[in-house]
């Protein structure tokens, strides 16, 4: 089901007349906002009337629109043009992921608008909404600009070691538990051991060892990794899926 309405559009010459006054005050209030979107044409009132209705006061463009570029100029609103690559979901979900994360450090709040663009960029700015969980927003009507409330997709729900382990698998793809169980206890020993002293050595190993395979299992059942027998050996393996949702920027964190 496409998440888009049908725009009954207007003239946009006299919506902007309309409100170019108000934007003129807007920028000079001490609003801390940003809204990140992929132009299209035919849709700048709508973009128009999000930023209006959230009040920020800088809009990055996923791509270069003289259209869009030279509206937000005239209103003295902050644009910048960052272009993306969109020739696959993942990538648009890293590039859009990242963004967010610089604008987070620099606003009060930030959102995305979804217009209605190409598939594979509707569908990656989504992901990098909720992985980043800022708000996704896409039109409704001409009256009107809807927040879409985003599920909690699994990749939101790890923690810090689970994300760990996951990253270490995508990068070793067809590793033995045995092997992976080795290569953490190496790179991160802490992970897995408690600190209490009651433990002696065997019981550590035990306890670190079920740790391990819990989070494996968790793995598994939110279809992020995927497990195969082999003789005596349990081969791990990333899900297109898993990769998709932990992208390389993710992976360079741990």
């Amino acid at each position: 089901m496409s998440i888009f309405c049908h725009q009954n559009r207007g003239n946009f010459h006299q919506f902007y007349t309309f409100f170019q006054t108000f934007f003129t005050k807007l920028s000079i209030m001490d609003k801390s906002g940003c809204i990140i979107t992929y132009p299209v044409e035919g849709y700048r009132e709508n973009a128009l009337k999000c930023v209006i209705r959230l009040g920020v006061n800088k809009v990055i463009l996923l791509n270069k629109n003289e259209h869009y570029v030279n509206l937000f100029n005239e209103i003295k609103l902050t644009s910048e043009v960052i272009p993306i690559p969109i020739d696959n979901v993942s990538s648009v979900v890293n590039s859009v992921a990242i963004l967010i994360s610089d604008a987070k450090k620099n606003h009060d709040e930030v959102s995305v608008l979804l217009l209605p663009s190409d598939l594979i960029i509707a569908i990656g700015m989504y992901i990098a909404a909720c992985m980043e969980k800022i708000k996704a927003l896409t039109p409704v009507s001409d009256f009107e600009i809807a927040g879409l409330t985003l599920p909690l997709f699994p990749f939101v729900n790890l923690n810090k070691n689970e994300k760990f382990v996951l990253a270490r698998i995508i990068e070793n793809e067809r590793v033995s538990t045995k092997n992976l169980f080795a290569k953490i206890k190496k790179e991160y020993c802490d992970m897995l051991y408690p600190e209490s002293k009651n433990f002696n050595l065997t019981n550590k190993e035990k306890s670190a060892f079920r740790q391990f395979h819990r989070m494996l299992n968790k793995l598994e059942k939110m279809e992020l990794i995927s497990k195969e027998k082999r003789s005596k050996n349990l081969i791990l393996n990333s899900t297109s899926y898993g990769k998709l949702t932990f992208g390389q920027r993710d992976r360079n964190r741990y």
